[in-house]
């Protein structure tokens, strides 16, 4: 029966594997002679007890599903018929859950608002060994982002924000810094999740980079934030993960070598590595070492993209934290990135187990 199971394993992988390109089979075949399963199961059980600092924006995502009716008579808009809705917790809230996966002690620093708060709702969305530290701000709501989804195709139709995206004022921003000063370099491993939206003063990210023991950042670029929010304006992280328009936008270079604008960008700020995810193209890592890797993609099926890059960074940092090779980091980065996109928004956490038995079909 064993060896029976064994072979119908092996029968469900390879079926599976020929879902994938021959660029993809390609490296998997390459990956495979120098990985195995259990050499991968084993470095992730190692990032257990890393201790982990999470500071950046959290975001309530809303997905109000809609279907559409037709033409108005009266504007030329097209009107819809709302039928539900789903409320996820996003941003930061999202990292520190999947992060939670991976290690035993997280802390989370984030910013709310004493308008509508929300506080209920996101306490009641993290995971239990999340701990969470919430500084508020007097002069606006806790971030939502409302998004209304045709009901059929998952697309979105349009999206509402409510936010006050200006820096924290003087005072808070203090009471920020003197928490970060006592508590920063109790932690092996602090991720900075930079949405932009008024939480990580110039002030407060200095307090947090000279006490860091090991430093990762993802700035990200969205609606608010165009062209006002990027990874230049940070020194010495040791670890960044940025998307393509990320990083071209920081380059400012539109149309230049994807590999050439890495290496330019993650010698400006003195970082380790730095990781490029790039869709459909799959990922790819440079190191200060002068090494290059290119990693293509495992997804076969996209539900929404919507939260995957948060769950890339989230599960690599503490990869690069505990000193895993470069390849190794970005094949897990896009394995957790394949699985995240077949989630709705930030519905739940990637959890290690599902990610090994994705891994192991991909891995002997």
């Amino acid at each position: 029966m064993d060896r029976y199971c064994i072979q119908w394993n092996s029968i469900l992988s390879d079926n599976f594997l020929s879902t994938y390109s021959v660029e993809t089979r390609d490296f998997l075949a390459r990956f495979n002679e120098k990985y195995d399963f259990e050499s991968i199961r084993k470095n992730l059980d190692n990032l257990k007890d890393l201790k982990v600092l999470i500071v950046g924006d959290g975001i309530v995502d809303e997905y109000h599903y809609c279907e559409p009716m037709g033409k108005s008579a009266k504007a030329n808009i097209i009107v819809n018929r709302y039928l539900e809705n789903e409320v996820f917790a996003g941003g930061a809230f999202a990292i520190a859950n999947h992060v939670s996966s991976l290690c035993d002690e997280v802390q989370l620093v984030t910013l709310l608002g004493k308008e509508n708060s929300r506080e209920d709702f996101v306490s009641a969305n993290l995971t239990p060994n999340v701990k969470a530290k919430f500084f508020y701000r007097e002069d606006g709501p806790t971030i939502v982002k409302k998004r209304y989804v045709h009901s059929y195709s998952s697309e979105k139709l349009f999206e509402v924000n409510f936010i006050n995206d200006r820096f924290v004022d003087e005072d808070l921003e203090g009471k920020v810094i003197d928490y970060f000063e006592s508590i920063v370099s109790r932690y092996d491993l602090v991720l900075v999740s930079d949405f932009g939206h008024g939480f990580i003063t110039e002030k407060i990210f200095n307090s947090i980079e000279k006490n860091a023991k090991i430093l990762a950042i993802n700035t990200q670029t969205n609606a608010a934030n165009a062209g006002y929010n990027l990874i230049t304006k940070y020194h010495n992280p040791n670890y960044v993960c940025l998307d393509e328009p990320e990083i071209r936008l920081a380059a400012q270079k539109k149309h230049s070598d994807i590999e050439e604008i890495a290496q330019s960008i993650r010698e400006s700020l003195n970082a380790q590595y730095l990781v490029v995810t790039m869709g459909k193209r799959g990922s790819l890592g440079v190191s200060h070492e002068g090494k290059v890797n290119k990693t293509p993609i495992f997804s076969t099926r996209v539900v929404d993209t919507i939260g995957a890059g948060d769950a890339f960074f989230a599960f690599t940092a503490p990869c690069f934290a505990r000193g895993l090779p470069l390849d190794l980091v970005s094949f897990l980065g896009n394995t957790v990135g394949a699985l995240a996109v077949q989630i709705v928004c930030n519905k739940r956490a990637i959890e290690k187990d599902e990610l090994l038995e994705f891994i192991n079909t991909l891995v002997k």
